[in-house]
């Protein structure tokens, strides 16, 4: 990583991949010395992020308070463009082979393989992120999802947004002491047929990271799950991750003939009563529901005291963004606890905070410590104590194929 005095020169040249020069071709310069230069060069600009659109609540932050608040203070149009991962990394892929420059983005919401694909297809700007104010002062730069991406060296080419982690949500009317294990777990869904399931792999995001989880207490591997392992080893790996659900599966709704396609249709079952416990990643999204009346007074949040996955959610500028500069201030804004505590309120988003909580002022603990005494969240604490390392991004597509052919296939 480079300090945050470096001088940053990036110099993008519309040219052929094949690396052709000369014919009167266009240069592309932009040079940021330090954050007066960004903020220099990014005011007055329009800012266009391609982001999932699939969450109300998330586009209505990005179009109301963050759209406001750049505004305000840099007097950046922010348009937020809803596009799936894979539209836009297929868009910026075929732009970079037809040297598009300037291109039409200057945001990605990103994280994972996508990540890996982006970065590995010169599809990224950067590195940026020691220019950034509010990541030098109020986030961990130890942290190691602030170097990795799901084992991915990070190097400066996307900064963190948000983190999430796997949350279990029970009724308390039906369930007086939820288990606290994948071994209690099993108790009492035997103790309880009918009345638990998961979200089913390989699509959903939520049902994939439940039986990652799994992993950590189910096998003898729980610190080994960023380095290299081959896929024969770690399909023997997977037996007693395997043995576990098959033993579950005749016990889970339905008989584990069939599992819901998705996280909203397994909050569907849970709110009609059908299953006694949902799951899922918006840490703040249940104590939303409950004040909104969707669920009762009764549910409430926890995680497993053998921990839960947890992951990191990050934003990247495309190499061919025509307002790298202004991209940044938007970035820093997203970044800034002001910004990180609004998307955290469970009436808003939900998404956990990224920043180090030790590094906050006062007003700003108070508010944070005022939303955690809500009896249906989690506490940051809590969460963070029980935090999982998210695995490789290769170990997550073994493990989808494993679970199909082994227990969706059935």
């Amino acid at each position: 990583m480079h300090s945050f005095k470096k001088t940053i020169f990036v110099m993008i040249i519309v040219l052929a991949l094949t690396g052709c020069r000369g014919n009167g071709v266009k240069k592309i310069e932009t040079e940021l010395n330090t954050w007066e230069d960004v903020v220099t060069q990014g005011e007055n600009k329009e800012v266009t992020i391609l982001m999932w659109g699939g969450n109300e609540g998330v586009n209505q932050y990005m179009d109301g308070f963050v759209s406001n608040n750049v505004k305000e203070k840099y007097g950046i149009t922010l348009k937020r463009v809803p596009m799936n991962a894979p539209e836009f990394m297929n868009k910026l892929l075929n732009e970079r082979k037809a040297t598009v420059n300037p291109g039409t983005a200057d945001l990605v919401w990103i994280n994972a393989e996508n990540f890996r694909t982006a970065k590995e297809g010169g599809i990224l700007w950067g590195p940026f992120t020691d220019l950034l104010p509010n990541l030098n002062k109020y986030y961990d730069l130890q942290a190691t999802d602030l170097s990795y991406d799901t084992g991915i060296p990070i190097e400066g080419y996307e900064a963190i947004w948000g983190r999430a982690q796997l949350v279990l949500t029970y009724d308390s009317k039906y369930i007086k002491e939820p288990p606290k294990s994948f071994k209690e777990l099993m108790d009492w869904v035997k103790e309880n047929p009918g009345k638990f399931t998961y979200p089913k792999l390989p699509d959903d995001f939520v049902g994939a990271a439940f039986i990652r989880t799994a992993y950590y207490e189910l096998t003898e591997n729980a610190d080994g799950f960023h380095k290299d392992i081959e896929k024969e080893e770690f399909k023997q790996l997977s037996k007693p991750v395997i043995d576990y659900f098959t033993e579950m599966n005749p016990y889970l709704w339905r008989g584990g003939r069939a599992f819901p396609v998705s996280q909203a249709q397994q909050d569907e079952l849970f709110k009609n009563g059908e299953i006694y416990m949902t799951m899922g990643f918006e840490v703040g999204k249940t104590a939303g529901l409950v004040k909104d009346g969707v669920y009762p007074e009764t549910v409430k949040s926890y995680v497993f005291d053998t921990g839960t996955i947890g992951n990191s959610h990050y934003l990247a500028v495309p190499f061919n963004s025509p307002n790298k500069a202004a991209a940044l201030l938007v970035i820093d804004f997203l970044q800034s606890p002001e910004a990180q505590i609004e998307k955290f309120k469970s009436e808003v988003w939900g998404d956990m905070p990224a920043f180090d909580a030790n590094k906050l002022d006062a007003t700003i603990i108070g508010q944070l410590l005022e939303m955690e005494s809500d009896p249906a969240s989690v506490s940051m604490e809590s969460l963070t104590y029980r935090r999982l390392p998210e695995m490789q991004s290769k170990y997550i597509d073994w493990i989808k194929e494993i679970w199909t052919e082994e227990i969706g296939g059935q």
